[in-house]
């Protein structure tokens, strides 16, 4: 019977149907679905490892590997799994950046599908509309005119058909299985719907105005009971992009109920032709070298990539500067090396502040930034005992006047896909399309949407990064991969704004500086600093061990849960390790 419900073509190998069915687990008992438990500890695989937010997207990518996809169909499989799974993070109306790199060929591929202004779009957009700033700013973030051009769709669909080895029906059976067997209700999708229902409560979510995302999401604005289950308004939607690809979004009747909910007539500028034209872009990743690994991120749009490979720079600079104290050598969580390390940060997010947007429209100086030569530089303006004013880091003096889902692919070959998307904030624009139940990003934010206002995160913007038509708004995103001797051993990224970078970073050295599993590696306490504000954000852990000797560095420490959420997996002479955040409550899969 279950074989039947997922309408398995002939062509299809019998083992993939079951492995596919086999992702929703019933317990005969109750007659309930139950959710795969986290690990308790780290299992080694030997053919392949899946870690994404989300224990049931793990297992969607797992099957297709098990099943004879490679790590793109894998990669493809658990993205859309992750847009019935966390569709408050990420989905089809959304954009992302994947980095694959492939072990046979030696080579690194950059898939952009971040999303774009409307051709309608201007610099002046929001800062024209009546009102005050805040109802300016309010626009470019909730509603019709807060979306950019979804590319999702179109970028997942160009990764299967170029890298991978299945169809994009095949991949998609487990996102379409899980959206019609419905998912159980977890402790991060509560969280999520409590934070809603509070939006509600204080008057910053109007029920009335978004009335799908009130009934298709959040259960019509009542708390989940104890058993429930969520069946995801996509199915449908899904179910056309398996049959007719790109064209099943872009064209047709879903194409035209997304302009007519974020079009002209709804107060929007999307149009069917932005939807039509969209594309992903094939780019070049940025790289470096750092303790004998290759690091291999993202290029603009993305400032993770920069700001990562700045910072890999820099550290590096400090090892081979005589007066400086090796980082490795420092005590991991000291003062001195939280000190150290927020120092790196503050340059990286100075720079990202002043110089970076699309490249394809600004000229961004991506070869000074990520040259050595400057990173020598910057470390030699480090003060290891003191913290300075705002205007020595970087070059860029501020104005006077600040959602998510990263995961991880590795086989035993050496060949991985690091990727992470976003429709920007939890619901995105809280659009969501009737009858297809698509949540439409906001990531007209991510732009300068209001000239020296700092966007969603507190986040100054640059003048490289103002609304253009058809531009890609600046992104956090930053899926990386390290490499070493021609095969991939660490591949890490996380979720969560700005903060994405910061903790990609320090995934990223625990592993390589530090030794750690991905599982240690991801569960450390983290630091954020992103130069504007000017507040040391440290979890609990470490506000309470070194929270007041960080004062006498002159840093404002601030205590905050939760700093990202990231995952992570490595390739080790053993095997293969993955571990998702338990922040997010995801969980890892292999074989």
């Amino acid at each position: 019977m279950l074989l039947k419900l997922i309408k398995c073509k002939p062509l299809l190998n019998n083992v993939l149907c079951i492995l596919i069915s086999s992702l929703i687990l019933f317990s005969p008992q109750a007659g309930r679905a139950t959710e795969p438990a986290a690990p308790t500890d780290e299992k080694v695989y030997e053919q392949a490892v899946v870690a994404a937010d989300h224990p049931l997207a793990s297992a969607a990518g797992l099957a297709i590997l098990k099943a004879g996809g490679n790590v793109v169909d894998a990669a493809v499989a658990t993205s859309f799994a992750l847009t019935v799974l966390r569709p408050a993070s990420c989905g089809l109306g959304g954009g992302g950046f994947m980095v694959i790199w492939n072990a046979k060929d030696q080579k690194a591929t950059v898939i952009d599908y971040r999303e774009r202004a409307p051709a309608a779009a201007t610099p002046n957009m929001y800062a024209m509309l009546p009102g005050t700033d805040k109802q300016r700013q309010l626009a470019s973030r909730q509603g019709p005119l807060a979306v950019a051009v979804p590319c999702t769709v179109a970028g997942l669909s160009y990764a299967v058909k170029e890298y991978g080895t299945l169809d994009l029906k095949t991949v998609m059976l487990p996102a379409i299985q899980l959206a019609r067997r419905g998912v159980p209700i977890n402790e991060h999708m509560r969280s999520v719907q409590k934070g809603m229902l509070a939006r509600i409560k204080n008057g910053t979510l109007n029920p009335d105005e978004f009335k799908t995302l009130v009934d298709e999401y959040l259960n019509h604005g009542k708390p989940w009971k104890e058993d429930a289950r969520f069946f995801s308004p996509q199915l449908k939607t899904l179910e056309l992009i398996a049959e007719y690809g790109r064209d099943g979004f872009y064209r047709g009747a879903v194409a035209e109920a997304m302009v007519a909910a974020c079009g002209k007539s709804a107060g929007g500028i999307l149009t069917l032709e932005d939807l039509k034209t969209t594309e992903p872009i094939i780019r070049k990743p940025l790289s470096t070298n750092f303790d004998g690994y290759q690091i291999l991120t993202m290029p603009p749009p993305s400032s993770g990539g920069i700001a990562i490979i700045e910072s890999f720079n820099m550290i590096k600079a400090l090892e081979q500067q005589t007066l400086k104290h090796p980082f490795g050598k420092l005590k991991y969580h000291s003062p001195e090396e939280i000190h150290l390390l927020t120092e790196v940060m503050k340059h990286a997010f100075a720079d990202r502040a002043e110089y970076l947007g699309d490249a394809d429209f600004v000229p961004v100086p991506i070869d000074r930034l990520t040259s050595g030569t400057y990173a020598s530089e910057l470390a030699g303006r480090i003060d290891l005992q003191q913290t300075k004013s705002m205007k020595d880091y970087g070059r860029y003096i501020p104005p006077q006047d600040g959602g998510t889902s990263h995961f991880s692919v590795m086989d035993a070959q050496g060949n991985a896909v690091a990727c992470t998307e976003t429709i920007n904030l939890t619901f995105g624009s809280y659009v969501v399309i009737p009858k297809y139940g698509i949540v439409m990003n906001n990531e007209m934010d991510d732009f300068a949407a209001i000239s020296g206002k700092p966007n969603a995160f507190g986040l100054i913007q640059g003048k490289a990064n103002e609304i253009e038509p058809g531009k890609k708004p600046l992104s956090s995103m930053s899926p990386t991969i390290a490499v070493k001797d021609g095969k991939a051993v660490f591949s890490a990224g996380a979720s969560g704004g700005p903060r994405i970078i910061s903790s990609t970073l320090q995934v990223l050295l625990n592993m390589i500086v530090f030794g750690m599993t991905p599982t240690q590696a991801v569960d450390a306490p983290r630091i954020h600093h992103q130069w504007v504000p000017e507040d040391l954000l440290l979890e609990p852990e470490l506000f309470d061990q070194a929270g007041e000797k960080l004062k006498r560095f002159g840093h404002s420490t601030k205590k905050s849960s939760g700093l990202a959420a990231s995952q992570a997996v490595s390739r080790q002479p053993d095997g293969l390790r993955g571990h998702s955040d338990p922040r997010k409550h995801g969980a890892a899969a292999g074989y």
